[in-house]
């Protein structure tokens, strides 16, 4: 009787252990992909922050109703008027619209790939952009009630299952730039 008491014993230990070791190894896993998710989220993320930088600040540098001074501030295009007329999605992400200042990338909802030889997984990418107040000693940026020199473009962006699964991002990336209008 005490045998088979300690072969039970024996065989409760084996398979707590072995179940310990397989949740361990299962966490792990998740882990892992959860930061290779991130990475890949980061590198979209950066790659979109590229694409917006190289537009000119205004519509009116694009113009060339700009004068180099302060006087400029009043040519720039107004706060509610940020984005495309009719949602339409920027020439850089494979739509029709040019975007050709940085304002015209607010309120893009696209989703970009990100490649990996045959697969691929897809990011949904969320832009805003506002002008903002920017205080050179602390290096913050606080929204701003009107015309600035200063806009934010603020790029978020989550890993899209296309509702098979749900996100491995609890939350997603954000990656958040200042643009100074040099005169």
């Amino acid at each position: 009787m005490a045998q088979s008491f300690f072969a039970l014993l024996a065989l409760v230990l084996t398979v707590n252990f072995a179940m310990s070791v397989n949740q361990w190894y299962a966490t792990f896993q998740r882990a892992t992909l959860y930061r290779e998710v991130e990475e890949m989220a980061q590198s979209v993320a950066v790659e979109t922050m590229e694409i917006v930088r190289t537009r000119a600040f205004d519509q009116a540098v694009v113009d060339g109703t700009v004068t180099g001074t302060a006087a400029d501030l009043a040519l720039f295009s107004d706060a509610d008027a940020f984005g495309i007329s009719g949602n339409a999605t920027c020439q850089a992400f494979g739509g029709t619209a040019t975007c050709d200042d940085l304002d015209d990338f607010h309120g893009q909802q696209v989703l970009r790939p990100f490649v990996m030889g045959q697969d691929t997984i897809w990011f949904a990418v969320n832009l805003t952009v506002r002008y903002v107040d920017w205080d050179a000693s602390t290096g913050q940026a606080t929204p701003a009630s009107g015309k600035t020199f200063y806009k934010q473009v603020i790029v978020r962006v989550q890993d899209d299952w296309d509702g098979d699964l749900k996100p491995f991002l609890p939350t997603p990336i954000q990656l958040d730039r200042v643009f100074a209008y040099g005169f």
